[in-house]
């Protein structure tokens, strides 16, 4: 939801004509100026403050958390003219919402951020978590600094001045690795789990089999794109939760598709059960890819859940 803050009749105008242009993207707070900025910072991804970015700079700094906690604001001066993005550029979608805003209202874009100022693209831009000294490499990347490209896994990359060998690094791995000085590290979506369960099994044996699954294998959780499993199974309650907090989707496929998957460990049991002799790894190898932890049981006894992991192509 995005936040809009007035004080004035010009910049009440203004709000209106942007609240109409979004109505299910909006919400106008109105009451006392630093009242309304605080519940709309408090209750929003975003906010449009029609105010003199001085003001906005006072009203918000007492409610600043942190680059990753904090929304998105954009001013917007009292003629119209500017969409400044004040706060939270990149992570907080305020560069791209000052251009939505300076096209809904004829006004100009005011984009400071420095890679966005020379055409870079941005580390943390790329729609990958990113973590490590994204800034250091960032700087470097502007300041024309070697900085090597170490790729572990193939994903496509927008074009970075990167070279062979520098001070600073760019990491593309899905492995569970801590960064470097001067590195920045970015996890594609490469990782495929495939799961099965017993009906009723227990959301909390479905996460720690996948959880442990991972971490033996030395293997990311940031880069996990799915859970997959059979269709018959597309409304466990256990799966559907584990999904849920890992926060990825489930993706279910029919035990036909399956059954044509070439597994290490087929089993009668789902074959009697949902008509397939794999589930587990056959959903995670559906779409074809490197199988790096073959079939494996939850702890419970009996075990509820099974789990594989695959590592698909780029």
């Amino acid at each position: 939801m995005i936040g809009l803050i007035s004080a004035t009749a010009a910049g009440a105008a203004a709000r209106d004509r942007l609240a109409a242009a979004w109505p299910d993207r909006t919400r106008v707070y109105g009451g006392p100026v630093a009242d309304a900025v605080r519940a709309a910072f408090a209750e929003c991804d975003r906010l449009v403050c029609f105010l003199a970015t001085g003001a906005v700079v006072r009203l918000v700094a007492p409610l600043l958390h942190g680059k990753t906690d904090d929304p998105g604001v954009v001013c917007v001066d009292e003629a119209g003219r500017y969409a400044v993005s004040l706060l939270g550029g990149h992570g907080g979608g305020a560069n791209e919402l000052a251009r939505e805003v300076g096209e809904v209202l004829g006004a100009e874009p005011v984009v400071t951020t420095a890679t966005d100022a020379v055409g870079l693209p941005g580390l943390d831009t790329l729609g990958l978590p990113v973590e490590g000294d994204v800034a250091a490499v960032s700087r470097a990347l502007l300041d024309g600094e070697a900085v090597a490209l170490r790729a572990e896994v193939t994903w496509p990359l927008p074009p970075l001045p990167v070279a062979a060998e520098g001070a600073f690094t760019v990491r593309v791995t899905d492995r569970s690795v801590e960064p470097a000085d001067g590195e920045a590290v970015l996890r594609p979506p490469t990782l495929v789990v495939g799961v099965g369960a017993s009906k009723g099994a227990p959301v909390e044996e479905v996460l720690a089999l996948v959880e442990s699954a991972l971490r033996e294998a030395g293997l990311s959780a940031a880069s996990v794109a799915e859970l997959a499993t059979v269709d018959a199974k597309a409304g466990e309650p256990g799966l559907v939760e584990a999904a849920r907090r890992l926060g990825v989707p489930l993706v279910t496929h029919p035990a036909q598709a399956l059954a044509r998957v070439a597994v290490p460990n087929p089993s009668d049991a789902p074959l009697a059960a949902v008509g397939t002799p794999s589930v587990a790894e056959a959903a995670a190898l559906v779409g074809g890819g490197e199988l790096l932890v073959p079939k494996r049981k939850s702890a419970g006894s009996p075990a509820m859940a099974t789990c594989a992991v695959v590592r698909r192509p780029g």
